[in-house]
C-alpha cells in the first residue's frame, strides 16, 4: 500500500509540490490578515486613497457650510497677522448681521491682544520721551473684551487644541453627553491637556470644539476625531459642536458598542464608538469615535475672502445667511496645512469644513461589519483556486488566469467604494494572488529544471560507438588523463525548451527528446564525431577525437546541415499526427569552433568520463548562444570557418563574447559546396560583404539600406533573421552613434 501511495507522489510530483507550498503561503497571509501588520496596512489605506481620487465626493453648493479665508488677499488689504481684536469682532459681528446660524474659529486666542488700548499705554509710557499720561487711551474698552462681547452677541464655537503634555486649565464645559451602553472612554483618543482661548472669549462663546487630528503613520490625514478626552473630560470636534449650536442642542448621545441592539467583536475586549448623534444628525463612527473623510475636490464656491466680509458688502452676505462659517487662515505661512487622500496640502479649516459638509449631507464612507469575512473569503478563495490551478496550467494560461482573478478583486473593491461608498481593502487578496503565482510558477521551474538535470544525467551515461570500440581494443585507456588535439567542437541546444517542457509531463518529454535526440546523434556518428554528453535537450559533440579525423571541419559542417534538414523532417512528420506530444515547430541553435582542446578521461578515480575542455570548447557554447541573438539556426567561429570555404558562409559579425577581451570573427553556415559555387549565391555574398565595409565603416544610412535590400533574398538561405537583428542595432546607431566605433559589437549577454 505504501508503495502504491509513493508511487502516486512520484507520479503526481510535478503538481503536488507547487500547490502545497502555495496553499502554505495562503494560510501564512489569512494569519497575518488577522493581526493586519501596520505595514500592510497602509498598503490597504494607499488602495482606498486611490479610490478616493479617483471617485471623490461630490460637491452640492447648497450644502450650508462655508469657509472665511484668511488669505494672502487679505493679509495685504487688512494688514498683518495677527489682527487686532476689534478687527476679528468686526468680522464676526458683519457675519452674525449677515444671518450666520454658526460661527466656528479654526484658531485659538490664547495670549490678549497686543495692539489693546492698556497694552499700547504700557508701551508708550516707557518711552524715554513720553510726557503725557494716555489715561485717556487707558480708559478705552480692552480690544478682546470688545471681541468677547461681540462673541456673546453671536451664536459662536471657539476651537481648542488638545495635546500629550498635562496643562494647568482645561476648556470650559459647554455641552453634555449621554452614553447610550457603557461609556467608551478607552476608545475615545485620549490627550494630557489643552491650549485654549483666553478665559474672557471662551466664556462668552456658545461652545468650543477640538481643532486637533491624528494623521496615519504616512502623515496622511483620513479620518477626523469627532470626539477626543483629557482625562474623563470629552470634548467634541469643531465641525460636531458646530453642528451641534447649529441646532440649539445641549449634549451628544454617544451609542456603544455593548448598547441594546449592537454587536460587539468578539476579539476586542474594551468597549467601542458606534456613532453620535447630535441633533437630527446621526454619525456612525469607527471604534474610536473618528468619521472617515469622504472629501471634494478643492471648490472656489466654498470659500469667502476674509477681506470681502471687513470691507465690502453684497453678495457675500447672500452666501452667509443661515450657514455654518468655519474661519481659517489659507495664507503662506499661516495656514495649517494638512496632507490629505486628495490634496498633500490642505488647509486644515477645509477638513472641518468637509466633515460638517458629510455629516449634513449624510455621505459616509462606511466599512460594513462583514468586511473582514469578505475580505478573508477573497484571500482565501483566490489563494485555493490559484494553489490548485497554477500547477496544471502552462505559463501563459497561469499568467492569463493570475491577472484575472486579481483585476476581478481590485474592480471588486473599486466598484463597492464608487457605488456603495464601502470601504474594502484589496490588499491582502491581491498579496495572495502575487505570492501563489511566484511560489507556484518557481517551484515549477524547480521541478522542470530537476526533471532535465535527471535526462542529462541518464543520456550522460552513453558513450559513442567509436569510443567503445577503442576502449575495447586498448583497456589502458579506461585511467585518468587526457591529451591535447587540434578539434572541432558543436553545441547543440533546442531553443525554449522550459517553455517546451511545462505543458508535457515527464514521460512526454523522455518520448519527445527520445525522438529528437536519435536521428541527431545518427548524423554525428555518421559524420564521424563523438559525443560528449547530452544535457537534457542539449548536445555536446566534437571530431578528430579519439579517431584522427583530417576532415574534422568539414565533417562538422555537413553534419550541421544534415541536422537541420531533419529538423525540418521531424516537424512536418509529427505536427500532421496525434500519437506523439510534438512541440509546434522546435527550433534548435548550434555553434561550431576550432581549436586545441584536452581530451580524456576526466573526472575522478570512482567514476570519469571521455570529454574534453579547452577554451575552444568555451568560445563553441557561447557561438551556440549568438545564433538565437542572431536569429540564425547555425555559426562557426573564425578557427573552423578558415578550412570550411567550399562551403557557403557568410560573416556574420567581429563580436567580444561574454567572457573573452579578444574579438571573434563569426560566420553563418547557409549551405553545402553546390550552393557555394551557385551564382545567386555568390552575388547575395558580394553583395554582403559590402553591407559589412558599411557597418564597420560607420555609414549607417548606406548600411540600413544595404541591409534591407539584403534581407528580401535571406530567406532562401536561412539568415534572414540575422538582418534583422543587424538592421534594429542599426536604427540605434543612426541615432545615437556609439563612440569611437571601431566595428566590433559587444556582446551584452551569453
Amino acid at each position: 500500500m505504501f508503495k502504491v501511495f509513493r508511487n502516486y507522489l512520484s507520479l503526481q510530483r510535478k503538481w503536488l509540490m507547487p500547490t502545497l507550498l502555495s496553499l502554505i503561503m495562503t494560510a501564512v497571509l489569512a494569519v497575518s490578515y488577522l493581526y493586519k501588520p501596520a505595514t500592510i496596512a497602509q498598503l490597504g489605506n494607499l488602495a482606498t486613497d486611490h479610490f478616493h481620487r479617483s471617485h471623490p465626493r461630490e460637491y452640492n453648493p447648497d450644502t450650508p457650510v462655508r469657509i472665511i479665508d484668511i488669505d494672502e488677499e487679505s493679509i495685504a488689504r487688512i494688514g498683518q497677522w495677527p489682527w487686532p481684536r476689534t478687527t476679528m469682532a468686526k468680522l464676526n459681528d458683519n457675519l452674525n448681521n449677515a444671518g450666520a446660524e454658526v460661527i466656528a474659529y479654526d484658531m485659538i486666542f490664547s495670549e490678549a491682544d497686543r495692539t489693546s488700548p492698556e497694552n499700547i499705554v504700557t508701551v508708550l509710557r516707557d518711552n524715554p520721551l513720553a510726557t503725557e499720561s494716555f489715561q485717556n487711551l487707558a480708559n478705552l474698552k480692552s480690544h478682546d473684551a470688545v471681541f468677547a462681547e461681540s462673541l456673546a452677541r453671536s451664536n459662536s464655537v471657539m476651537g481648542i487644541f488638545l495635546v500629550p503634555k498635562p496643562s494647568a486649565d482645561l476648556p470650559a464645559v459647554k455641552q453634555g453627553f449621554a452614553f447610550l451602553g457603557d461609556p467608551p472612554l478607552g476608545a475615545i483618543p485620549n490627550y494630557g491637556g489643552s491650549l485654549q482661548s483666553l478665559p474672557q472669549l471662551e466664556a462668552c462663546a456658545s461652545g468650543n470644539g477640538n481643532v486637533s487630528f491624528q494623521p496615519d503613520g504616512d502623515s496622511i490625514i483620513r479620518t477626523a476625531p469627532m470626539l477626543a478626552r483629557v482625562g474623563d473630560r470629552v470634548f467634541p470636534s469643531l465641525a460636531m459642536d458646530a453642528l451641534r449650536a447649529a441646532q440649539g442642542a445641549k449634549s451628544f448621545a454617544v451609542k456603544s458598542s455593548n448598547a441594546s441592539g449592537e454587536l460587539q467583536a468578539v476579539d476586542k475586549v474594551e468597549t467601542q464608538v458606534t456613532s453620535i448623534r447630535v441633533g437630527d444628525f446621526t454619525v456612525p463612527s469607527d471604534e474610536n469615535g473618528k468619521l472617515q473623510l469622504y472629501l471634494t475636490e478643492s471648490k472656489p464656491e466654498r470659500f469667502i475672502p476674509a477681506w470681502k466680509i471687513l470691507l465690502t458688502s453684497g453678495d457675500w452676505e447672500e452666501r452667509i445667511g443661515g450657514h455654518i462659517v468655519f474661519i481659517g487662515t489659507g495664507a503662506e505661512g499661516l495656514k495649517d496645512i494638512k496632507s490629505t487622500p486628495l490634496n498633500a496640502a490642505e488647509p486644515g479649516v477645509t477638513v472641518h469644513a468637509q466633515a460638517a459638509e458629510q455629516i449634513i449631507n449624510e455621505q459616509y464612507l462606511l466599512r460594513p461589519y462583514w468586511a473582514n469575512m469578505i475580505e478573508m473569503f477573497a484571500l482565501v478563495g483566490a489563494g485555493v483556486v490559484l494553489s490548485l490551478a497554477l500547477p496544471r496550467l502552462s505559463a501563459a494560461k497561469g499568467a492569463i488566469l493570475t491577472l484575472i482573478i486579481g483585476l476581478i478583486v481590485w474592480n471588486a473593491a473599486q466598484w463597492a467604494f464608487v457605488n456603495k461608498q464601502f470601504i474594502l481593502d484589496p490588499v491582502y487578496p491581491l498579496l495572495v494572488v502575487l505570492s501563489v503565482y511566484l511560489i507556484a510558477s518557481l517551484s515549477s521551474f524547480y521541478l522542470t529544471e530537476s526533471e532535465r538535470s535527471q535526462i542529462r544525467n541518464a543520456f550522460s551515461m552513453y558513450l559513442s560507438p567509436d569510443l567503445v570500440r577503442k576502449v575495447s581494443e586498448d583497456p589502458s585507456l579506461l585511467k585518468l588523463g587526457g591529451e591535447d588535439r587540434e578539434m572541432t567542437i558543436l553545441f547543440l541546444d533546442v531553443r525554449s525548451f522550459s517553455r517546451i517542457s511545462e505543458s508535457m509531463t515527464p514521460s512526454d518529454i523522455t518520448t519527445f527528446l527520445n525522438l529528437f535526440l536519435t536521428p541527431m546523434t545518427d548524423i554525428l556518428q555518421d559524420n564521424k564525431a563523438t559525443i560528449d554528453k547530452y544535457m537534457g535537450d542539449a548536445i555536446v559533440a566534437f571530431w578528430n577525437a579519439p579517431l584522427d579525423d583530417p576532415d574534422h571541419q568539414a565533417n562538422a559542417v555537413r553534419a550541421v546541415l544534415d541536422m537541420q534538414t531533419a529538423l525540418d523532417d521531424l516537424n512536418a512528420k509529427y505536427a500532421a499526427q496525434d500519437e506523439v506530444k510534438w512541440p509546434e515547430k522546435v527550433r534548435m541553435g548550434i555553434g561550431l569552433n576550432t581549436g586545441v582542446c584536452t581530451v580524456g578521461n576526466l573526472g575522478s578515480q570512482q567514476r570519469f568520463s571521455y570529454s574534453i575542455i579547452g577554451d575552444a570548447a568555451n568560445v563553441a557554447s557561447r557561438i551556440e548562444g549568438l545564433t538565437k541573438q542572431y536569429g540564425v539556426t547555425s555559426m562557426a567561429g573564425e578557427a573552423a570557418a578558415k578550412d570550411m570555404t567550399e562551403f557557403a558562409l557568410l560573416e556574420a559579425d567581429l563580436i567580444k563574447v561574454v567572457g573573452r577581451d579578444t574579438p571573434e570573427r563569426i560566420f553563418m553556415i547557409c549551405g553545402d559546396e553546390v550552393l557555394a559555387r551557385s551564382k545567386t549565391f555568390s552575388a547575395f555574398k558580394s553583395a554582403h560583404v559590402a553591407f559589412l565595409g558599411s557597418y564597420r565603416a560607420g555609414d549607417f544610412v548606406k548600411a540600413e539600406a544595404q541591409a534591407r535590400a539584403l534581407e528580401a533574398e535571406a530567406g532562401r538561405y536561412n539568415v534572414a533573421g540575422y538582418y534583422r537583428t543587424l538592421l534594429a542595432r542599426i536604427s540605434i546607431y543612426r541615432h545615437d552613434p556609439p563612440e569611437n566605433w571601431t566595428g566590433i559589437y559587444e556582446a551584452q549577454s551569453k
